[in-house]
This record gives structure tokens, C-alpha cells and sequence, in this order.
């Protein structure tokens, strides 16, 4: 140990190579202290200072002659007490080690106690990045109920862990409700998977959330207007839903009395009503009492989103979410209800729901259950590649983070803002790690760490497209269909 050290940090010299992500330990006053590396730097005060290349040169060959020329030097944060984290508690010293203290990497058999657990909240995910032979374990208790961040760049392995985890759970018997914005996981094979189209009750929607299902632009404001008027409470409980509604606009687009204006809108929504329902009908079940029916617990299900715009997914979200926090309130206090045990709600593309600079048709419900979802047993999985986009007061309610490839500086330091495991050394490397490589931090891993993620095989989706490949698929196809006498002209 050199320099200043304190109780939180220390600086140490190395004699061979320490790579970020490394666990080291040392003695205190306290007990040992593992340390995790979280920047390392080597230098040499030769080729620091020079100026030209002769005498770079010259200073090269003179460092290899001079052992002492070369410094690793490397800063590390401390991570807890080691008997303390064998005894499942994370306690930190409060005296640094004496200058000159030895440091140790940490023994494979000391991480693997550290970071395996075979006891049945936890499930292997992956293995220690610096550590191949040390398997790392996540606490699936503490993703049920105090929320997760998926934090990463775009093709860094985002939704290989939701896979995963979501793989995990069906182990588990458990019930997840992933909400698949961009069709990521219309193939997903894992057992216990059911996909679920979306499906809404009209009657259950307002005027405006209505004319947003219909496509009905936001500044039709006449249109929107006439809807208003005409979206009464007898069409909302009537029969015939779709016939009365049409019913009454029939009525304004004949009546003499309208004025020319509202005559020509209730035609044009008319148009727009048909239209709607010959290209999203699908969605609309006047039939349905809850959204919830075509949700199965102890399963995975994947709500398909892909087909909607924005703002119809926002209302969708809002109306399934509501309804699952107010069914598991109901099991909560013994009431009748369809989800008997804990819901985990993975939200795919989470800045489009939860943006930071405005407020969406379903964030409300969100931040509800992100601040109370863990009195009823509702948790949040928010998947971003943007961190900043998304609402800091709902993301610092998570309580757990894996964290990849964040490159953007507004990203990176909106990472540290909402987690403190996550300093500014070892924030600047995230742009380097690779696919599957990760931060995991907060209270579903026993100390944070960089983590290689096992690969999910039964999930094809988000891997980029062979282009080439397509492109030569299609032309023998083309070429298999030409016929004898285009054959003899070419």
C-alpha cells in the first residue's frame, strides 16, 4: 500500500500484471478487507517526459535495462469485511491498512464462497470476468422485490440477462411478465414461455386514450373533440360497443341541424374507426373483463408490443400494470385474485415509458409501483440502452444494477449518480467491456463485481442480421425459380 489510503480506497503498487475487475485483499486493524480493482496503470518515468522520438528510443531501451523504471500502480475500492461477507453481511472497515501494508490477490477458494450460493433464492449466472473457474450467483429474492437496472449499450448482452433471469424464474416456478417493445423475444425457448398479444377493453379506455388506440392524430383536435362528445356512458356499456359508438356518429355526420364542419368530422372518424378496427381489431376485446386473463402466473410471459405506436404501448402498460398491482394488493389482504405470488415486470426500451422530461401515459403507474411494488410483491426489471433518458427518481428506487458499454458521458453520469458502487474509475470502463461482460452491483449480488453473463442459447433474437448471408439466400431462391427459357437468353 503507498500513498494515501483510507478506509474506502486504497493505492497499492504491483509487481505483475492486475487487471481491472480483480479482487485483492490486505490486512486491517479491522480484519482482512477485499478490495476490488478498479483502475490500473502502468508507467514508466523514463518515456513520461520525453519529447522527440531519438530520445524516446533511447528511453525505451534504457526502462528494459532498469527494473525500477516500471510502475504498476493500481487503486482499489474496498467491498467489506471478509468474515463479515462469508456471514452473508457487507460491513466495511473503518481504519485503512498501515502504509506498506502487503496486498494479496484474493484466493479462488475464498471468491468462490464469496460469490456461490446454492441455496435456493439464489441461481448461477455467469462467472467472475478476472476468474473463470469462479462461478457467480444472484439473489432472485432481492430481484422480487427491490427492483433491478439493466443498464447497457446496444449489443452488450441487455436482453441475453433478461433472458436469463427470465430462465431463472420459470426454474423457479415464478411469474414474469416481460413487456417486448421491439419483438426481442418472439422466439425465446425457454420452458414455461407463453407469448401473449396484447388485448384491451374499449370500454375500460378514456376519449383520448380511445382516439390514440384509433390513430387519431393528437392535433385532430375537432375529431378528437367529436369523439369526446359522442363517447358517452351508454356506449361504454352498451351490447354493441363498436355499433353504438358508430350509431351516434352516423346520427351527427345525417343531422341537418349539425353545421358543415361537424357533419364532415363524424364522417371522417367514421372512416378512421373502420380503419382502425381492419388493422388493430385485434387488440380491442369488448368481451374481456380484466387484461389480465391472457396473463398465466407461473409463467413467462412475453406481451408483444412491437405493432403498436408509442403512445398505444404507454396506455396498454398502464391498464396491464394497474390491473397487476391492484391484484396483488387483493392477495395481499386475502381477497380474491389471480396472482398468488410475487410478479416480476421486465420493461423493455424503459425510456419510452418512464422518459425523464415529460410525463407518459403509463409512468405514474410505474413510479407507483417502483416506490410500493414491494409491499405487494410487484417488482421492476427497466431495460435501457439510454440511462439518461430514463426518470432518475424512478430508477433510484432500484435496488440492484448490471451495467455494460455505457459510452455517452451524460449516461455514464447519470450511472453514478443512482448508484454509488459504480465510482468514476470504474464507470471509465465501461466502454470497454465486451459483449456479456458486466457490472453487477446492489443487493442481488454479494459484493459488486465484472461478470462474464452465460450465454442464453434458446433466445435468437437481438443478435444483428447476416445481411450477406439473406441477400445470397434470396438469389438462390431467385435462381431456383428462373425458368428454362430465361435460362437460355441469360
Amino acid at each position: 500500500v503507498v500513498g494515501e489510503a483510507r478506509p474506502e480506497r486504497i493505492q497499492f503498487l504491483a509487481k505483475d500484471v492486475v487487471r481491472v475487475g480483480e479482487f485483492v485483499r490486505a490486512d486491517t486493524v479491522d480484519g482482512k478487507v477485499l478490495y476490488l480493482v478498479e483502475s490500473s496503470k502502468l508507467e514508466s518515468k523514463l518515456l513520461s517526459k520525453v519529447g522527440d522520438y531519438i530520445t524516446a528510443v533511447e528511453a525505451r531501451e534504457a526502462s528494459k535495462v532498469n527494473p525500477r523504471d516500471t510502475v504498476r500502480y493500481c487503486t482499489a475500492r474496498a467491498v467489506g469485511l471478509v468474515e463479515e461477507i462469508l456471514n452473508g453481511r457487507r460491513v466495511y472497515p473503518t481504519l485503512p491498512p498501515d502504509p506498506g501494508t502487503s496486498v494479496f490477490l484474493a484466493e479462488d477458494e475464498l471468491l468462490k464462497r464469496i460469490f456461490y450460493n446454492n441455496s435456493k433464492e439464489w441461481v448461477a449466472i455467469g462467472k467472475l470476468l478476472r476468474r473463470e473457474n469462479v462461478t457467480v450467483s444472484v439473489n432472485l429474492n432481492k430481484v422480487a422485490s427491490r427492483h433491478l437496472a439493466i443498464l447497457a449499450a446496444t449489443g452488450k448482452g441487455k436482453s441475453n440477462l433478461l433472458a436469463l433471469i427470465a430462465k431463472r424464474i420459470a426454474e423457479k416456478n415464478g411469474t414474469m411478465i416481460i413487456l417486448d417493445y421491439h419483438a426481442e423475444y418472439y422466439d425465446l425457448k425457454i420452458k414455461k414461455v407463453k407469448f401473449v398479444p396484447p388485448r384491451i377493453n374499449p370500454r375500460y379506455l378514456d376519449s383520448e386514450e380511445l382516439a390514440d388506440m384509433l390513430d387519431i392524430r393528437s392535433d385532430a383536435t375537432k375529431q378528437r373533440d367529436l369523439l369526446r362528445r359522442v363517447y358517452s356512458k351508454d356506449v361504454a356499456k352498451s351490447p354493441d360497443f363498436w355499433g353504438t359508438l358508430k350509431g351516434k356518429l352516423e346520427g351527427c355526420a345525417n343531422n341537418e341541424d349539425e353545421d358543415f364542419q361537424t357533419r364532415a368530422t363524424a364522417s371522417r372518424l367514421l372512416e378512421i374507426i373502420d380503419r382502425g378496427l381492419a388493422i388493430k381489431g385485434k387488440i380491442f376485446d369488448t368481451e374481456a373483463e380484466s387484461p389480465l386473463n391472457l396473463i398465466e402466473p407461473n409463467k413467462i410471459n412475453v406481451l408483444d408490443l412491437s405493432e403498436l405506436t408509442e403512445t398505444q404501448a404507454q396506455i396498454i402498460v398502464a391498464h396491464y400494470l394497474t390491473e397487476i398491482l391492484n391484484d396483488r394488493k387483493n392477495a395481499i389482504f386475502k381477497k380474491n385474485s389471480r396472482f398468488k405470488s410475487p410478479v416480476v415486470i421486465a420493461v423493455e426500451e424503459a425510456h419510452t415509458f418512464i422518459p425523464q422530461d415529460r410525463s407518459s401515459r403509463c409512468s405514474d403507474v410505474l413510479a407507483r409501483i417502483a416506490r410500493e411494488g414491494r409491499k405487494f410483491g410487484v417488482s421492476l426489471i427497466l431495460v435501457s440502452q439510454r440511462p439518461c433518458k430514463l426518470n432518475a427518481d424512478v430508477v433510484s428506487q432500484m435496488g440492484s444494477f448490471a451495467i455494460s458499454g455505457i459510452t455517452h458521458p451524460r449516461d455514464q453520469s447519470f450511472v453514478m449518480e443512482v448508484t454509488d458502487e459504480v465510482s468514476t474509475e470504474l464507470g471509465a470502463t465501461l466502454p470497454s467491456l465486451n459483449t456479456g461482460e458486466m457490472i453487477l452491483a446492489g443487493q442481488w449480488v454479494t459484493v459488486p463485481a465484472l461478470v462474464k453473463v452465460y450465454h442464453v442459447e434458446e433466445k435468437h433474437m437481438g443478435r444483428d442480421l447476416d445481411a450477406v448471408e439473406l441477400w445470397a439466400e434470396e438469389a438462390s431462391v431467385g435462381r431456383k425459380n428462373i425458368s428454362t427459357e430465361e435460362l437460355i437468353r441469360l
